[in-house]
């Protein structure tokens, strides 16, 4: 285990801050690109710290229903993202963190947020919260495989599970790096990294009908600070699966150092990233409907086999084409 440094402090700091303040721009960011391609004007991009500061200056009404896990449950989601940040690369690479764990710890952490919303959720005995938390689960059976798997192609490729180290072997690939692969690999974990969003077409983070939403239905019950701090965390889950696409299909121009020569191009280029990212996510939903709940395990389980088929490759490529 590598010697924590005062650099290595500064960038966890700073890649806590960036990512704290970024994401409530992105994710308005996604709603002004998604009026844009509708012929709308959509919201202003500062209205996510808008309503960040509304939720905060709101009273905090919990039922009398509830025990100490739907008041734990916020603070649990949001320290779990945050934990998260620091193993997903964003412009900065913090080498000396390798010992947290990889890929799995990050799944971990996800469903780690995702047990305690669903627990949550159930605690007031609303309809459509349990509904909404019974949903997710379902949709999470689904999701964790696929990414696993897709990430688990990487992982054979680059021969470690930590993303720093997946990412610095991509990017050393150059025109190589696009085998069969890799492409298909890529293409599962976009489909699970939309679901994982909760975006169109598995689920409308826009809706307010109780019947069809599903992230938002397991919110219904909260209110005032312990709402706003769902909702940033889920901004920042959001965030964090755009940063990882980004850093794995455009896998270059991070920094290592603090040095401001280093810093200032690496982060023009990672905002350049996730901007793309944003339009292909954006421009998915715009073209594709959201799908019925029952027909949403079909994608999953289509992109859960394009992730077999994947692996299936690089292990054939790992052992050099030998035949069992």
């Amino acid at each position: 285990m590598k010697i924590i440094t005062l650099q290595t402090i500064c960038l966890i700091i700073l890649q806590l801050l960036v990512v704290l303040a970024l994401s409530p721009f992105i994710n308005t960011l996604m709603k002004k690109l998604k009026a844009i391609l509708q012929s709308r004007q959509g919201p202003p991009l500062m209205q996510g710290y808008y309503d960040l500061l509304k939720y905060f200056h709101k009273e905090t009404v919990v039922s009398n229903q509830t025990s100490w896990v739907f008041l734990v449950t916020p603070f649990i989601v949001f320290t779990s993202v945050l934990v998260a940040s620091l193993i997903v690369p964003t412009f900065v690479t913090i080498t000396q963190l390798y010992f947290l764990g990889g890929i799995i710890l990050l799944i971990y952490l996800f469903g780690l947020g995702r047990f305690f919303m669903c627990s949550a959720a159930m605690e007031p005995g609303s309809g459509f919260c349990g509904m909404a938390s019974s949903r997710e689960m379902m949709l999470s059976m689904l999701i964790e495989p696929v990414m696993l798997l897709s990430l688990f192609v990487l992982t054979l490729m680059a021969g470690s599970t930590n993303l720093p180290v997946i990412v610095s072997w991509l990017s050393s690939q150059g025109i190589n790096l696009f085998t069969p692969g890799y492409v298909l690999a890529a293409i599962s974990l976009l489909i699970a990294g939309i679901a994982e969003m909760g975006r169109v077409p598995f689920d409308n983070p826009e809706t307010h009908y109780e019947l069809t939403m599903i992230h938002e239905g397991m919110l219904l019950e909260y209110s005032g600070k312990l709402l706003g701090l769902m909702f940033w965390a889920s901004w920042i889950k959001q965030l964090l699966v755009i940063s990882l696409l980004a850093n794995l299909f455009f896998p270059w121009g991070y920094s290592l150092s603090l040095h401001w020569s280093n810093i200032l191009p690496a982060f023009v280029f990672y905002l350049i990233k996730i901007f793309v990212v944003c339009i292909v996510v954006v421009l998915i939903e715009t073209m594709i409907a959201k799908v019925r709940l029952f027909r949403v395990k079909d994608i999953l389980v289509a992109s859960f086999v394009i992730s077999i088929i994947a692996l299936v490759i690089s292990i054939h490529k790992s052992t050099g084409g030998l035949s069992l």
